[in-house]
């Protein structure tokens, strides 16, 4: 009987201690929570499949709609979700010291891209790379590179009009990652790529080996990883398999050891950030420069020549990160962007009516021209909205800070070192008090007459603060300058297996559609 009540009362404060008190956290602190699922917290619609990454972002920002911040948890973690413009502008950016950091998903050792990336530095290191990277995707440099994008876009467009068909049926998401495969390949890496006609090619097939946003081993992967950190580093759990890592590693190091060993200057990632390890990367940025377009984020730190050492595997890390965001989520906003235009012709006729009138006579479009039209900014601007690459953020407090209370019924919080901030990009791009009639695609919200309306704190598909991300202007340039050749030579309509509305996998990270995007291509007839 002893060694029951013992063990039962073993048993008892076991439970009390993991599944309990944890989940106290918030209660204790004063601060409001949503539902509450112990063990699992907020995740358990995610874990087992009753909801999508976006749904639960959504209903994330949506639970306590008259609080600027409530609390959930993340299995055992506790996290802050903070949903106001004025709250996000202070701690994100005017307090921004304090919340310095982004979570690792990533072991320590295990998934060294990830770990010696942009996003995954900490504190001065963080600061010291950012200013390094900075000059590499200013406006100055990313004319450099539009050449480029403009090739892959019309080889892209060459392909399809050589097709005999006056209907041609493509499926988009495969078709778009081919484009982007080739883009960042160029652009990124110096590689010549035409993924549409090699369709077997090794670098297009490590892209698609490195990121499956569908995969149950991601999906583990980044569970385990809020649910133990420590546990996921031990078991050294990756989130890029080895193959992948090790084939962008020796790209990386055969390409830089060839450009020094003669002298090869050449205008794309790679080339800049060698320059950057030599201490030659132009930071001056001519003040005047148009910026090219709504969406594009300020640089919020001081430009400078390196003075950290880059090696080899550093650039490795940059490069393969500018390759994932280029490549997945570049692919994903157009695919996004021309299904929208599909849906909606008017919005596509006006666009093409843009287009035609700012086609050059040359067929050789410019920077400046393309990035700056008015009306193809308002359309990817809208789409950026309805469809951010950031569905959603987080900071990790680096100092200990206080909320001041200023709503009726609100106490000081203070949030301790390591505390998480969650930030719902989405729910807040679909906020009717920001953004009305939030479900339609409506590109007018983003008219000269109607842009200044927008508070930049409620509009944040590239994140926001000096952590945001620092690649918007080549990912609008890629979005923009295919759109510009796209519609130049077809129309996009729907097809009998188009799906409206589309129905995403509620097993994926991000707006990845159950059934792709299958929509149809019709060649205009273009005057000269």
């Amino acid at each position: 009987m002893i060694a029951f009540i013992l063990l039962l009362s073993i048993l008892i404060t076991l439970v009390y201690f993991l599944a309990i008190k944890p989940f106290n956290y918030w209660k204790e602190r004063n601060v409001k929570t949503g539902r509450v699922i112990p063990v699992f917290g907020d995740n358990f619609g995610v874990i087992f499949g009753l909801e999508s990454f976006i749904d639960q972002t959504r209903r994330m920002y949506n639970t306590l709609p008259n609080e600027r911040y409530y609390g959930l948890y993340q299995f055992f973690l506790p996290a802050l979700v903070i949903r106001t413009p004025d709250i996000i502008k202070k701690l994100c950016v005017k307090d921004f010291e304090y919340f310095l950091n982004r979570r690792n998903f990533a072991a320590e050792g295990t998934d060294v891209l990830f770990s010696k990336n942009l996003i995954n530095l900490k504190g001065q290191s963080w600061k010291d790379m950012r200013s390094t990277l900075s000059p590499t995707f200013t406006s100055s440099k990313m004319k450099s590179m539009f050449v480029l994008i403009c090739q892959n876009a019309n080889l892209f467009t060459e392909h399809f009009l050589e097709k005999k068909e006056d209907l041609i049926e493509v499926e988009f998401k495969d078709s778009i990652c081919r484009f982007t495969s080739d883009v960042i390949a160029s652009c990124a890496f110096g590689l010549q790529v035409d993924s549409l006609k090699d369709r077997n090619n090794t670098f297009f097939k490590m892209g698609r080996q490195s990121l499956d946003f569908t995969s149950i081993r991601l999906k583990i992967a980044f569970c385990l990883f809020q649910l133990s950190p420590k546990l996921a580093s031990i078991l050294k759990v990756p989130i890029i398999s080895k193959k992948v890592q090790d084939f962008f590693i020796n790209l990386v190091k055969d390409t830089l050891r060839m450009r020094e060993e003669n002298n090869i200057k050449r205008p794309d990632v790679l080339g800049l950030l060698l320059d950057a390890r030599k201490g030659q990367l132009n930071t001056k940025e001519d003040q005047e420069e148009e910026d090219g377009g709504f969406a594009v984020v300020k640089e919020q730190l001081e430009m400078k020549t390196s003075n950290i050492e880059l090696t080899d595997l550093d650039i490795a890390a940059q490069a393969f990160i500018f390759f994932l965001a280029g490549f997945e989520g570049v692919a994903t906003l157009i695919c996004q962007t021309v299904y929208e235009l599909a849906i909606n012709p008017d919005v596509q006729k006006k666009l093409i009516d843009e287009i035609d009138e700012n086609w050059p006579e040359d067929d050789k479009p410019s920077y400046n021209k393309v990035m700056n039209m008015t009306y193809l900014d308002m359309v990817v601007s809208e789409a950026l909205r309805k469809w951010p690459n950031g569905i959603l953020t987080d900071r990790v407090v680096t100092k200990e800070y206080t909320i001041e209370p200023e709503l009726p019924g609100e106490k000081p919080l203070t949030l301790k070192e390591g505390s998480i901030l969650l930030i719902p990009i989405l729910g807040m791009h679909f906020d009717p008090k920001y953004f009305p009639n939030p479900e339609k695609f409506d590109p007018e919200r983003f008219s000269p007459e109607n842009k200044h309306n927008i508070d930049p704190y409620t509009y944040m598909p590239f994140g926001i603060g000096p952590r945001n991300c620092i690649g918007s202007r080549f990912a609008l340039m890629e979005v923009k300058a295919l759109l510009f050749y796209l519609f130049r030579h077809f129309e996009v309509v729907p097809i009998e297996k188009t799906e409206i509305p589309i129905k995403f996998n509620k097993n994926a990270f991000g707006f990845i559609p159950e059934n792709g995007y299958p929509l149809g291509l019709k060649k205009r007839a273009i005057e000269k």
